[in-house]
């Protein structure tokens, strides 16, 4: 026997928890009493390996369960034990003896008739891990490549299949390399707030062990650091920012860096309609590039959910940034009935400089940070549910657009379906014969100083029309799209 380590028995006690519950595991992590009682290593090792667990968990049991008679009868305490002793062997590249150990203890603390049962499965899965991941059980050649893509990543073979069809092979096997990887972690800063920068500069200064922090942030600095965006900072260390009141007084948002690129480029001086705001980071995000560079500007920050626009609005109200934001509740695809009020108190239908699109979609460009993501979707979403939604939003939006205004649309996904897809069917519709594709580095922010490196960082990464997209990779920011459509 060796003594269980408190990481793991605080990641067995949270993976039931989501289990019985159905919650999102990052806001289970985010509540926990029990992992703000860890020490940070600590904490940051139960943070992957629930994260890991539940993006992997399929793949976890195909291998676990290929070792056991009745696999179905094996309850819910028994088998998240041994998925988090599997992630470990098979993701984490923890040596086997330790992570057998451990394993084992895990499952005595649970079902102590079951600890040799434990050590049988979790060596045969020690000694079948290369075989697994190199998908040795399949025969033919190109199946077994794609398999064994998808089992790298503990993905889904469809959803693997799908990206592979969308951005090719190599651009799938560097975000494949990176999914079960902690995502490097950048934010925003508040120009009304004085001394985020420095706290920040302090934070980010203080992030030496990599392993210490729950994101990784120390890792990915140097990675990112040729990216320049004004009021980004990057390299965060979660663990100490969370330690700050810098989130609770609106100092800085949290947000991916490509996030931040795109919510700039829908940044103008002018009326902006922002459709899909959520809780607001982008919101966030576009309020602060206009003060940070004078500009006069008026947003709609349009939502379908009563209570994310009230989070919304609460956040720029702690920010000093609602002053011109005006947070709506109501349906993006039809805006003649959301806008009602609004074109009443301007007598007239409101057009709009500026009018982004935000769309809800698969999350494939950012399933790392939400491990739920790969094994919730099905083909039919990507397929048709989703796009149909994206076009129909697009669609509404362009009748709100002034002419010689911009019209932004953007997702976090990778998926073709999702990005150029809609956007070439919006395109060639009768809604879409009054716009022409821009490249995004030619939005007007982009013109602005401090925005050099930023236009050079979105020309990298735009296509033969100018639409952006990002793939996730080691030491890379997320996946997101972008693509900016002028009215003529």
């Amino acid at each position: 026997m060796t003594e269980l380590s408190l990481a793991r028995r605080v990641a067995l006690d949270i993976l039931l928890e989501l289990e019985e519950t159905g919650a999102y595991a990052r806001d289970v992590l985010d509540a926990s009493s029990e992992v703000r009682a860890l020490e940070r290593r600590d904490a940051g090792l139960a943070m992957r390996l629930v994260l890991g667990v539940v993006a992997s968990y399929v793949c976890l049991d195909d291998l676990i369960d290929a070792f056991c008679d009745k696999p179905g009868r094996m309850n819910a305490r028994i088998r998240n034990a041994l998925r988090i002793a599997a992630f470990e062997l098979i993701y984490l590249g923890t040596e086997p003896r330790a992570a057998v150990s451990q394993g084992v203890e895990l499952v005595r603390t649970r079902a102590k008739s079951a600890a040799g049962f434990a050590n049988f499965v979790l060596r045969r899965v020690a000694e079948n891990r290369t075989l697994y991941l190199e998908a040795g059980d399949i025969r033919d050649v190109e199946e077994r490549r794609l398999v064994a893509l998808a089992r790298q990543g503990g993905l889904p073979v469809w959803l693997v299949e799908e990206m592979v069809r969308s951005r090719g092979f190599t651009a799938v096997q560097d975000a494949v390399a990176a999914e079960l990887e902690p995502a490097p972690v950048s934010a925003h800063m508040n120009p009304l707030d004085k001394t985020a920068e420095e706290e920040l500069s302090a934070l980010v200064g203080s992030a030496r062990d990599v392993e210490l922090e729950g994101e990784g942030a120390a890792r990915h600095a140097s990675s990112a650091s040729t990216m320049r965006l004004p009021g980004a900072a990057l390299g965060i260390p979660t663990a100490r920012l969370m330690g700050t009141d810098l989130l609770r007084r609106g100092g800085v948002a949290v947000c991916d860096l490509n996030a931040q690129v795109i919510a700039s480029a829908a940044t103008t001086p002018g009326t902006c309609l922002e459709v899909g705001a959520g809780r607001g980071t982008k919101t966030f995000i576009m309020a602060a590039q206009a003060e940070r560079f004078g500009m006069e500007r008026e947003t709609v920050a349009l939502e379908l959910s009563k209570k994310k626009s009230r989070l919304n609005r609460r956040r720029l109200e702690r920010a000093g940034l609602a002053g011109a934001v005006h947070c709506v509740t109501g349906d993006g695809c039809n805006l003649d009935r959301t806008l009602a009020h609004i074109d009443e108190q301007a007598r007239e239908r409101r057009l709009f400089e500026s009018v982004f699109v935000d769309a809800p979609c698969s999350g494939t460009g950012t399933m790392r940070r939400h491990p739920e993501i790969p094994w919730r979707l099905l083909p039919e979403d990507i397929e048709e549910t989703l796009p149909e939604l994206q076009l129909a939003l697009l669609t509404s939006a362009a009748e709100r657009v002034k002419p010689g205004g911009q019209l932004v649309f953007a997702t976090c996904s990778v998926l073709r379906q999702e990005n150029e897809g809609v956007v070439e069917s919006f395109l060639a519709s009768e809604a879409g014969r009054a716009f022409g594709l821009a490249p995004v580095s030619s939005a007007p922010v982009f013109a602005l100083p401090g925005f050099e490196n930023a236009a050079v960082y979105v020309r990298e990464h735009e296509d033969a029309c100018g639409m952006f997209q990002s793939i996730p990779a080691l030491g890379s920011y997320d996946g997101h799209f972008c693509a900016r459509l002028v009215r003529t």
